[in-house]
């Protein structure tokens, strides 16, 4: 499954066709971690809905009944959830410097779905980044792509 996720990986960084993934407890994970970075200002904006169901839809080839279920059930565990160390331990240990740069990216890529950052999902980037042991210029880079994959950058 990881050598898969690798294969997807360089295919989104590339802008490259999406790779699969079947592990079903990574794909749980790594939705939770974006409901958690969209949900970091209070509440989940249409527009960072809709990106998080394209991230799983497209890019992790997810079928859309799949991916819609997923996604609730998550928003679900956020209601309960109180720490992200668990989420963020699964990466950490199951995926290489390159995948956690790039699952860093997909979370900016939620984040600015709406073209504003607040100040609580600025300190959730910062931690998120500083969990998967990615550094201030490697995350600032993840940042800057997603951006750059939105249009936003002038």
């Amino acid at each position: 499954m990881l050598n898969r996720f690798s294969e997807w990986v360089k295919n989104f960084s590339d802008g490259g066709s999406a790779v699969p993934i079947e592990d079903d407890d990574f794909v749980t994970t790594i939705t939770a971690l974006l409901v958690e970075a969209a949900m970091a200002d209070g509440e989940l904006d249409p527009n960072e809905r809709s990106r998080i169901l394209h991230l799983l839809t497209d890019q992790l080839e997810i079928a859309a009944p799949d991916a819609h279920a997923i996604l609730d059930e998550s928003i679900a565990a956020h209601d309960t959830r109180v720490e992200i160390h668990g989420l963020v331990r699964q990466i950490r240990t199951d995926t290489e410097m390159q995948d956690r740069i790039i699952i860093l990216e997909m979370i900016w890529v939620v984040v600015l779905a709406d073209s504003h950052i607040d100040a609580h999902e600025s300190q959730l980037m910062r931690r998120l980044a500083g969990l998967l042991f990615i550094d201030n210029v490697e995350a600032g880079l993840a940042a800057k792509r997603a951006k750059t994959r939105l249009g936003l950058v002038h």
